[in-house]
């Protein structure tokens, strides 16, 4: 939900000092070019809509315009003050992001440990080993191979057929494994 600091709080209530006793303040999103910005403005009582959000502070009350509102949710409003200016500002509470970060941090660990306890000690046999280098949004891995596997004619079956099919089993929310290799041949090569 749309949070509005105390200090911003009280810069509206200033600003309101000023004018009537009619005149709001009222919150809503501008979308254009694919580019979203907030505008607070004041606004006479007879002018806010039936269907704008109230929200109620302790001595004040700030509308929301109703569609404006999902653009918000995660936004905080506060007055950022230096030498030469007072302005309000919105901030991107990003928490999702954050979290997903954290969640992404732990999956990273999870599947280097798999890839080092389980798939590695089989490749070694080959004088090879895989590494973790990505994991991307939609929760695909990025995988390198190196070492005897890496220009190896066989590591696209072994990734399909084996190593893929161990990752998806025991971490169901990756979705895919793909290979990024630069596959060379070289003196380690296996086949």
């Amino acid at each position: 939900m749309l949070q509005i600091t105390e200090s911003a709080q009280k810069y509206f209530l200033k600003l309101l000092s000023k004018k009537n006793n009619n005149i709001q303040i009222r919150i809503s999103v501008l979308i254009k070019n694919n580019t979203f910005k907030g505008n607070i403005s004041f606004c006479h009582i007879k002018k806010i809509k039936n269907n704008d959000i109230k929200l109620n502070f302790k001595k004040i009350n700030i509308f929301v315009e109703f569609h404006s509102l999902k653009f918000l949710k995660d936004i905080k409003i506060d007055i950022i003050k230096n030498n030469l200016s007072t302005k309000l500002q919105f901030i991107v509470l990003n928490n999702k992001k954050i979290k997903n970060n954290k969640n992404i941090k732990d999956l990273k660990k999870d599947i280097n440990n798999f890839l080092k306890n389980m798939i590695n000690p089989k490749l070694l046999h080959h004088g090879g080993f895989i590494i973790l280098k990505n994991i991307t949004n939609n929760n695909i891995l990025l995988l390198e191979f190196h070492g005897g596997c890496q220009g190896c004619s066989m590591s696209n079956h072994t990734l399909k057929n084996w190593i893929e099919k161990e990752i998806l089993y025991n971490f169901p929310n990756i979705k895919g494994v793909h290979d990024i290799t630069l596959h060379k041949k070289n003196k380690l090569t296996y086949y």
